[in-house]
């Protein structure tokens, strides 16, 4: 083939038809216009990417890529990662030093090239905080789970928004579980949830509890929820709401006087008295049972501490709470008083001890109703971290 020479403003002829030569590359790197060399850059990799270079010619090609991702101008550097960003065949090595250039030349490389493996992905997430990059990342056409669980651990809200909104992102149950136990009260990754679609139907009643009310219109709609469900979903997120006002400084008098708005309010449910028993707050269970009672709290104390069969039952009666629940509840306040120290003191894992202990001693097959104080206590899991 003949040999053409590279010069500034001259017609650049495909480089199928002739071979380039150490001479004609040097041309290339000596060009002084950064325009040329893009202009020179880009048609290259048109013909690189068409697949109509020989062999030799490819090496050729690959030779000054090389010497172009280390061009003094970005614009170059720009063009040639924009051109070979979804190139299978491009060498790896040339693939990560444009992933680590500047942004500009980084992110579409990031985003696209399918010559990045996940363990490039996975060590670049764990090197950099720069949002931009790790941005072009969670929009990748394929996102794995640990990949994906490595961006949500990046903190950055922007990053995790655009991530669930990426409908090829897997999200594992546990990364699932991050987003609501530490985001759920960033609304635009509560929305973003929302509206990805396909989350289990479990997560999706647990998102509930914690989205505003258009939000829980738009998962009742995408999840099938009956009205009456989402009406006792929206009352179990009012009542743990309630609890989060609850914190270990407040005086047993600012319970008794929450317990008692409570009361006027018509808000002093069953259900509120076992959630808070399902998360261990004795001092709002005994207030609670107390004002249901109609007697002081001292007494009521007294009653919820005697060690013998009676004191605890004539308080529940007393209080007119459903005789079924009682042999439940009882097991429930048994191992609260010995797992808090009568409230005292609540490990980060105590709802997942009430839960062990429950299973592990045989209650839920033996104790009627047992079962679904279990489901309560199990949501309360996801709720402890913010109660308290």
């Amino acid at each position: 083939m003949e040999r053409a020479s590279i010069n500034a403003g001259a017609e650049i002829s495909p480089i199928a038809s002739y071979t380039l030569s150490a001479q004609d590359i040097e041309q290339l790197i000596q060009e002084r216009s950064g325009f040329v060399r893009a202009e020179i850059a880009e048609k290259i990799c048109r013909d690189y990417n068409s697949g109509a270079l020989t062999t030799s010619e490819r090496e050729v090609a690959t030779d000054i890529f090389r010497l172009l991702i280390r061009d003094a101008e970005v614009r170059v550097r720009k063009i040639l990662a924009l051109a070979l960003k979804d190139s299978l065949s491009v060498p790896h090595d040339i693939i990560m030093n444009m992933a680590g250039d500047a942004l500009e030349v980084a992110a579409p490389v990031l985003e696209y090239s399918p010559v990045l493996s996940e363990q490039d992905l996975m060590q670049m997430v764990a090197a950099t905080r720069e949002v931009g990059r790790l941005m072009a990342i969670s929009r990748r056409a394929t996102i794995s789970k640990p990949l994906a669980h490595a961006l949500v651990e990046s903190g950055e809200n922007r990053v995790i928004e655009s991530l669930i909104m990426n409908r090829g992102a897997a999200l594992s149950d546990t990364t699932l579980s991050v987003l609501l136990d530490q985001y759920r009260r960033q609304e635009g990754i509560l929305e973003a949830l929302v509206y990805r679609g396909g989350l289990p139907y479990g997560f999706a009643e647990k998102l509930f509890h914690h989205v505003s009310q258009n939000l829980r219109k738009q998962l009742t709609k995408r999840y099938r929820i009956s009205p009456a469900q989402a009406e006792v979903m929206a009352h179990a997120a009012r009542e743990t709401a309630t609890l989060q006002f609850l914190s270990p400084w407040m005086s047993q008098q600012d319970i008794a006087e929450l317990v008692q708005e409570m009361a006027a309010s018509k808000r002093l449910s069953t259900s509120v008295l076992i959630r808070s028993l399902c998360i261990g707050d004795l001092r709002f269970f005994e207030a609670a049972l107390a004002s249901m009672a109609g007697i002081p709290i001292s007494n009521a104390r007294i009653l919820l501490l005697d060690p013998g069969p009676l004191g605890f039952r004539a308080l529940y009666d007393s209080a007119h709470l459903p005789p079924e629940y009682f042999p439940a509840v009882q097991v429930m306040l048994r191992i609260a008083q010995e797992e808090t120290s009568y409230g005292d003191a609540r490990d980060s894992d105590y709802c997942q001890r009430m839960i062990e202990r429950i299973t592990a001693e045989g209650h839920d097959k033996r104790i009627a109703h047992m079962t679904s104080l279990l489901s309560m206590v199990g949501r309360a899991v996801h709720d402890s971290r913010t109660l308290h």
